[in-house]
């Protein structure tokens, strides 16, 4: 190397070597600090893509564990709902079957007949006010199909999982009920007709109570005779029976649904956990390699420093040769 004076090449290597050592070990502090590899696009323009992709999933997936929760919430209060309508279908079958006794007269059967119309209040009050986040549980009509609530699970649209109308039928006696018309009237059996109401609906128990019948379909006269009161009974415990194992098969199906529930929160729960782990690998500072570039980054910088000053000495050199 020749020695010249105007352009010291020696200094300007060492100083661009304290400039890429001084550079790389800021962006060492800038990941410890940050706890981040990929601060911005330029430190890895694909990783920062497929981190933004995955913590798009991350978030859905995340969102629709909640929204899985809420809905085993909510069969949790449908069902609540349906055992305590079966607690009370189960009295009135017991009361239907003490009706059915020959050794009661008809003062006894209008006291339980009285009985079981109240009950019957009770279980529509039940079935329309059983509500969750302002929906009603127990509104679907008993005739319907098809989904009663879908529950989104990831942001994938397809990605659901739907409750059919059935695990949601009204356990009352309302208009929804299967479209039954209820009778009303004092009498212990009126000769009133049933109409449109569905064996095993609550529109059925109650016209059954209201009016009275038999397996046969002949009606009971008002104030007919102890044998004709008593098939009267034995047709409520008919239709009561019907009623409850309607309700214990809704049941059934809403604690079908809640397991499935419960296995796609783990599975989700799963898939949320595998996603941050990959999301981690690729943009979260690997402490152990960043360290040690650091303090690889200390050692150059000083290096780099004390070389410069030996470089800038260089050019000293050449008053020698002028004296």
């Amino acid at each position: 190397m020749p020695a010249v004076l105007n352009t010291n090449a020696a200094s300007l290597y060492a100083s661009k070597n304290l400039q890429s050592a001084q550079s790389k070990m800021a962006q060492s502090v800038e990941r410890l600090s940050s706890g981040l590899r990929v601060n911005r696009a330029k430190d890895d323009s694909a990783g920062l893509g497929i981190a933004n992709a995955l913590t798009s999933q991350i978030n859905s997936a995340n969102q629709g564990i909640r929204n899985l929760n809420d809905g085993i919430s909510m069969v949790q209060t449908a069902e609540g709902a349906i055992a305590a309508a079966q607690e009370m279908g189960q009295r009135i079958l017991t009361l239907a079957t003490q009706g059915a006794s020959g050794t009661l007269g008809n003062d006894q059967r209008v006291s339980i007949q009285s009985e079981m119309r109240q009950l019957i209040t009770a279980i529509d009050s039940i079935s329309s006010r059983t509500k969750f986040s302002g929906n009603s549980l127990l509104s679907q009509a008993g005739n319907a199909t098809g989904t009663a609530f879908t529950l989104q699970v990831s942001n994938n649209t397809s990605d659901t999982v739907t409750l059919a109308v059935d695990a949601f039928k009204n356990i009352g006696v309302g208009t929804t009920a299967g479209g039954g018309t209820i009778l009303s009237g004092d009498k212990v059996f009126g000769a009133q007709s049933l109409t449109g109401a569905t064996s095993g609906q609550a529109s059925k128990l109650i016209n059954a109570i209201n009016g009275g019948d038999n397996a046969s379909g002949t009606l009971v006269p008002t104030g007919g005779t102890s044998a004709q009161a008593a098939t009267a009974f034995q047709y409520i415990q008919s239709m009561a029976s019907d009623y409850i194992t309607n309700l214990g098969t809704q049941r059934s199906l809403l604690g079908a649904y809640q397991n499935q529930i419960e296995f796609t929160v783990s599975n989700v729960t799963d898939l949320s956990a595998n996603l941050a782990a990959a999301k981690s690998n690729v943009v979260d500072t690997d402490y152990a390699t960043e360290t040690a570039a650091l303090t690889k980054g200390q050692i150059l910088q000083q290096a780099a420093t004390a070389m410069l000053a030996q470089a800038n000495q260089m050019p000293n050199v050449i008053l020698s040769l002028l004296k």
